[in-house]
């Protein structure tokens, strides 16, 4: 690439750019500019516009995962869950789980959503079609009774039947199951079950703000946030709340998520 050349934002996220390259984006009426690790950005004002905070960690589906302190083995009670997701495959994506096989959360289907907990199998149906390349934000809430499933803010398939859950890997039968896509900014609310007026404000901000990037501090009684690449490196994804990181093991990239 030696010109400024004009480009879709798809284009430009599926260039093999090198550091200094440079571009206009068609979509966001911006240049952008390659730093080597990431494209920077500015709007058609000459403003700059944060680019710190758009990185993501790409999974591949055969042996990447994120693995949690042990003190999450089961989140009882009141809890919350919210993160952002892209979907290279929606069979038998594990998003969470943990390597015993008690607890999981799979995308079964596009259109299902299995969740096993200490009180049994709960399989949920989605008005919310998920197609693969396309970001989505999903929520669990419990309150050890009532177990609600948001997707982009909207409750999906009514109450169900909460238990014990944790984070991770999936694991059944002997066989592992991996989540195959992109993650960002996943926080984790151990005492707080969110409301729905709250879960749709996160989904909101965070598909307004372009890069997922949005301030989970401000809700009350979050206990953990992992940012998926916005200053974190090797293996180690910071905790940016509380004391627990997560280790990452496979082969995880970390990529710039914009769009």
């Amino acid at each position: 690439m030696s010109d400024l050349n004009v480009h879709t934002t798809s284009q430009i996220n599926a260039l093999t750019p090198i550091t200094g390259d440079m571009v206009v984006d068609s979509d966001l009426n911006a240049v952008k500019l390659y730093d080597g690790a990431a494209w920077r950005t500015w709007n058609s004002d000459s403003t700059a516009v944060p680019f710190s905070n758009s990185y993501a960690l790409q999974l591949d589906g055969v042996d990447d995962m994120a693995t949690l302190d042990s003190t999450f083995s089961a989140l009882s009670g009141n809890k919350s869950i919210t993160g952002w997701f892209r979907f290279n495959d929606t069979i038998q994506n594990a998003v969470f789980g943990n390597t015993t096989g008690q607890y999981s959360c799979l995308f079964w289907t596009s259109s299902t959503i299995f969740f096993s907990t200490s009180a049994g199998s709960v399989s949920i149906s989605l008005s919310t079609t998920l197609t693969t390349g396309t970001w989505y934000h999903l929520a669990f809430t419990g309150n050890g009774t009532d177990l609600k499933c948001y997707i982009n803010g909207t409750q999906e398939g009514g109450t169900k039947t909460d238990g014990n859950w944790s984070i991770g890997e999936f694991f059944r039968g002997g066989t592992s199951f991996y989540f195959d896509g992109d993650v960002d900014e996943i926080g984790l609310w151990t005492g707080t079950e969110l409301s729905s007026s709250d879960v749709l404000a996160i989904a909101n901000l965070g598909a307004t703000s372009g890069d997922k990037a949005v301030d989970l501090s401000t809700y009350a009684g979050l206990t953990h946030w992992w940012r998926f690449g916005d200053g974190d490196s090797g293996t180690t994804i910071s905790d940016n709340v509380g004391s627990n990181n997560l280790t990452l093991s496979g082969t995880p990239t970390y990529i710039n998520q914009l769009p």
